[in-house]
C-alpha cells in the first residue's frame, strides 16, 4: 500500500494561484485528468488508510494468502454507499493532508469510520485539526472541507460561519478532547503530552477552509466578502477531474 506523503502529494495538487484576500489567503489547484490516473492507487490507498480499521493487508499477503488478505480489506473498508457521505470522506482527507504537507501541521487523522456506528453518515464536529510538532511552539489548525460536484455558495457559508462559532467559543479542550480520547488508544505518551499542551485556550489559531469541485469557479469564495468577518487565514480549492468520481477513486473502493 503507497499513501501521501509531503512530496506526492505536493506532486499531486502542483503549483497553485494565489490571491490575496482582505478576509485571508486563497489558493486555488487543479488535478489534471492526466495527474489523477498517475496518482490513482495513492489517492485510493489513501482514503482506505484514513477509514478502514484493517491494517494487515501486507502481511497476510506476505504469508502467501492474497485473496484473503483482500477479501478481508474488502469487508473492513467502511466504504459507504451514500454519494454525500463519499464525497465528504474525501474532503477531509484531502484536507488533512493538504494541512500536513503546505502548511506543516501534524494532522490528526480523518478519524476511522469504526469510530462512527453509521457509516453512511460524516463523523460529527470538525473536519481538519492540526496540531504543530512536539518541537514547534503549539500552534492548532482547525479547518472545514467541502467537496461536491457543482459549484454552491451554501456549503462555503455554512462552513464560514462554523469556523467563526468555533473561533468565538475558544473552548479548545473541548474541541481536542475526542482527538486526546483517539490518540489514547496507542499509547504513544508523547502524543498525549502533545495535545495536552495545544489544549490551552490561548494557543494560537489558524484556519483553513478547502473547496474540491469538478467544475472550476472564477469566484468560489467571493460569498466570504458579503460576510466581512475576517478569521480564516487560508481558502484552498481544488478542481478535480469529473472522472474522480466516474471511476469510483473518491469512494475509497478497493479493487
Amino acid at each position: 500500500m503507497q499513501i501521501f506523503d509531503t512530496q506526492n502529494f505536493r506532486q499531486f495538487l502542483g503549483s497553485a494561484e494565489c490571491n490575496q484576500h482582505r478576509w485571508g489567503l486563497e489558493k486555488r489547484y487543479v488535478v489534471t485528468e492526466n495527474t489523477l490516473a498517475e496518482y490513482e492507487h495513492i489517492l485510493r490507498d489513501t482514503l482506505y488508510h484514513h477509514h478502514s480499521s484493517f491494517n494487515a493487508f501486507e502481511a497476510i499477503t506476505e504469508l502467501g494468502f492474497p485473496l484473503v488478505a483482500n477479501a478481508m480489506r474488502q469487508r473492513n473498508s467502511s466504504n459507504p454507499i451514500d454519494e454525500n457521505t463519499q464525497m465528504g470522506n474525501l474532503g477531509e482527507v484531502i484536507g488533512r493532508e493538504y494541512s500536513t504537507a503546505f502548511l506543516g501541521f501534524a494532522t490528526t487523522w480523518a478519524y476511522p469510520n469504526r469510530f462512527n456506528p453509521n457509516i453512511e453518515q460524516s463523523m460529527k464536529g470538525v473536519d481538519i485539526i492540526g496540531l504543530r510538532d512536539v518541537n514547534q511552539p503549539a500552534e492548532i489548525l482547525v479547518g472545514e472541507a467541502k467537496a461536491w460536484r457543482a459549484f454552491d455558495k451554501r456549503p462555503i457559508k455554512d462552513a464560514y460561519n462554523h469556523l467563526i462559532r468555533l473561533r468565538n467559543q475558544g473552548n479548545t479542550s473541548q474541541m481536542l478532547r475526542f482527538v486526546k480520547e483517539s490518540a489514547s488508544t496507542k499509547g504513544d505518551r508523547q502524543i498525549l503530552e502533545n495535545i495536552d499542551r495545544h489544549m490551552a485556550n490561548d494557543v494560537i489559531r489558524h484556519y483553513l477552509i478547502l473547496s474540491i469541485t469538478e467544475k472550476n469557479h472564477e469566484n468560489l469564495f467571493e460569498i466570504i466578502e458579503s460576510i466581512l468577518m475576517p478569521s480564516a487565514t487560508e481558502f484552498v480549492s481544488g478542481h478535480i477531474s469529473k472522472s474522480i468520481i466516474s471511476r469510483g477513486i473518491i469512494l475509497g473502493r478497493v479493487k
